[in-house]
């Protein structure tokens, strides 16, 4: 049985983790021209490999504490 207190840590984190996907999605879609050719490919890597990583603990999450996505705000 969690603890409401990890439940609403999970929350928080889910939350910021959220955040920096769209920020990342955002960052990556700036580097796209309007052909969908990435202007900086090293740069668009990197930003790719944190977007993943964001992804990731996501889902470690969602799969420990499935609640994170079960409120209602």
């Amino acid at each position: 049985m969690l603890d409401e207190s990890d439940i609403e840590q999970a929350r928080v984190f889910y939350d910021l983790l959220t955040y920096e996907a769209a920020t990342l999605t955002s960052t990556i879609e700036t580097l796209t021209t309007r052909r969908g050719v990435l202007r900086s490919t090293a740069e668009a890597q990197l930003f790719g490999r944190e977007l993943d990583e964001v992804r990731r603990c996501l889902d470690q999450l969602r799969a420990r504490f499935p609640e994170v996505c079960d409120r209602v705000d």
